[in-house]
C-alpha cells in the first residue's frame, strides 16, 4: 500500500508540473501572437521612420466600390492601435495625379448621394450648371467670373454639357477646398463635413430639392427680382414652399439685406424694398444675422394681437436665422425655432422669430432661448438693441416691443407661427 501511495503522489506531482509548464509556454506564446484583427507587423515597418517601436505601422488599401472604380481607402495602422485614413481617387478626372480627400468614406458617400440626386440621366454625369446649383444649395454661390474657369476645368464647351463624373466633381471640390486656402482648418472641421449630410436629407423631399431661383434685372435697380422655379415652372416661395418638413423643422426663405417677398406680385418673387421711389438699405451698422420669412404664414392686419395690442403688418412672419454662415438670397434652409422677439413697428405687430439652421455646428446644443444665451452669450440682447435702434439712422424713432421688451422662448414662438 505504501508503494502504491508513493507512486500515486509522484504521478500527481508530475501531472501538476506538466500543467504548470504548459501554462507557462502558452503565456509566452500569447505575448508573441498578435491579437485578433491586428495586423502582423513586419520587422522592417517603421525602420525608415526612426526605427522606434511607436513609429511602426502597416499600410492597408481597400477599394471603395460604392464611390467608384477609382476610389480607395488608404489607411496607416500604427502599432499603438491608432489609424490614419484618407480616401484617394486614382487619376481623378483623367488627371495624372491622385486626388486625396481627408473626409471619411461615410461623408463622401453622402456627397455621392447628392451628386446622383442631381443627375438627370442614367449616365451619372452632371453639367457645369448642375455643379453651380450644388454650390448654391450649400451656400457657396459662384460668381459669374468663376464660370469660365469651371468650364475649362471640366473641359466643357457649354455650361449644359453633361461631362462631370463624380471623381471629376471630387477633384474640383478638392481644389477649391485645399489646405493651402484653409489656414484656419475650417474645411476639415466636422461642421463643414456635415453640410452634405444635411443637403442629402433635404434632397429626400423632391419638392424642395427641385426648387431653384434665379435673378432677373439689374441688382441695383427697382426692377431687380429673384424668381423661383420648380422643374422649370414658376413657383411662389410664399404659397408653394411648405412651412414644415416631415422631421418637424421649418423652411426658412432667406431674403437678406432690405429685401422682401413681393406679396402683391404674381408668383411673389423677392425684391428690394422701395419707399418714395428709392431702394431701401439698412443703415444701422452691419447685419448680425440672416433675415427672411416663413412661407405660408401671414400677419393679419385685421387681428389685434393680445401680446402687443397691435394688428399684424400684412406680411409673412419674419425670421432671424442665427447661424454662423451667411445664406444667399433665395435659399431655402431647414431651421428649428428657438425663440421670438415681439417687435412693434409703426403700431403694427412685426414678429421676429429666432431660429437656427440644422446644419449649424451649434444647432444640436440650442433648443430654446436659454440655450441660445448659454452658447451665444449676449446675442438676444444685441438683437433686441439692433431692432430697437436701426430705424433711428433714418431719422425715425425707436421701435417698441411687446412682452415688456423681453424675448420669448421656443414654445411661445412656435405657438405664434402655428396660429
Amino acid at each position: 500500500d505504501s508503494i502504491i501511495g508513493v507512486t500515486t503522489m509522484v504521478a500527481n506531482m508530475a501531472t501538476a508540473g506538466a500543467m504548470v509548464y504548459l501554462m507557462y509556454k502558452l503565456s509566452k506564446q500569447k505575448e508573441v501572437l498578435p491579437s485578433p484583427g491586428v495586423p502582423q507587423w513586419p520587422a522592417y515597418a517603421g525602420d525608415a521612420y526612426g526605427g522606434r517601436a511607436s513609429d511602426k505601422f502597416v499600410r492597408q488599401t481597400t477599394p471603395l466600390e460604392t464611390l467608384g472604380d477609382q476610389a480607395f481607402l488608404e489607411a496607416k495602422v500604427h502599432r499603438t492601435g491608432s489609424t490614419e485614413a484618407q480616401v484617394v481617387f486614382k487619376g481623378a478626372g483623367g488627371q495624372s495625379k491622385d486626388v486625396i480627400i481627408k473626409d471619411s468614406p461615410e461623408a463622401i458617400a453622402a456627397m455621392k448621394v447628392v451628386f446622383k440626386k442631381l443627375c438627370t440621366s442614367s449616365r451619372e454625369m452632371l453639367s457645369a450648371e448642375d455643379v453651380r446649383k450644388v454650390h448654391n444649395l450649400l451656400g457657396e454661390p459662384l460668381f459669374e467670373s468663376d464660370i469660365p474657369a469651371m468650364l475649362e476645368f471640366f473641359h466643357a464647351e457649354q455650361a449644359t454639357d453633361l461631362v462631370v463624373t463624380f471623381d471629376m466633381f471630387m477633384s474640383w471640390w478638392s481644389q477649391l477646398h485645399d489646405s493651402s486656402a484653409d489656414p484656419d482648418g475650417y474645411y476639415s472641421q466636422e461642421r463643414y463635413r456635415q453640410r452634405f449630410k444635411v443637403l442629402q436629407s433635404r434632397l429626400k423631399d423632391p419638392n424642395i430639392a427641385r426648387i431653384d431661383c434665379f435673378p432677373e434685372g439689374e441688382e441695383t435697380s427697382r426692377r431687380y427680382r429673384i424668381r423661383f422655379v420648380h422643374d422649370g415652372q414658376p413657383l411662389s416661395p410664399w404659397h408653394d414652399v411648405p412651412l414644415k418638413n416631415p422631421d418637424g423643422s421649418y423652411n426658412f426663405i432667406c431674403e437678406c439685406k432690405k429685401f422682401e417677398i413681393a406679396t402683391g406680385e404674381p408668383f411673389n418673387p423677392i425684391k428690394q424694398d422701395v419707399k418714395n421711389g428709392v431702394l431701401r438699405e439698412y443703415k444701422w451698422g452691419d447685419m448680425l444675422f440672416n433675415y427672411g420669412a416663413f412661407p405660408q404664414t401671414w400677419e393679419d392686419p385685421k387681428v389685434i394681437s393680445e401680446e402687443t395690442g397691435c394688428p399684424g403688418d400684412n406680411d409673412p412672419i419674419d425670421v432671424i436665422e442665427l447661424g454662423t454662415r451667411q445664406r444667399p438670397t433665395g435659399s431655402i434652409t431647414r431651421v428649428k425655432i428657438v425663440g421670438l422677439i415681439a417687435m412693434i413697428d409703426s403700431d403694427e405687430t412685426d414678429w421676429k422669430i429666432l431660429a437656427i439652421a440644422l446644419d449649424d455646428d451649434r444647432a444640436p446644443n440650442i433648443q430654446d432661448l436659454a440655450d441660445l444665451d448659454a452658447h451665444m452669450p449676449g446675442s438676444t440682447a444685441a438683437l433686441t438693441h439692433w431692432l430697437r435702434m436701426y430705424k433711428t439712422a433714418e431719422g425715425k424713432g425707436e421701435n417698441k416691443f411687446g412682452f415688456s421688451g423681453k424675448p420669448q422662448g421656443a414654445a411661445v414662438a412656435t405657438r405664434i407661427v402655428e396660429e
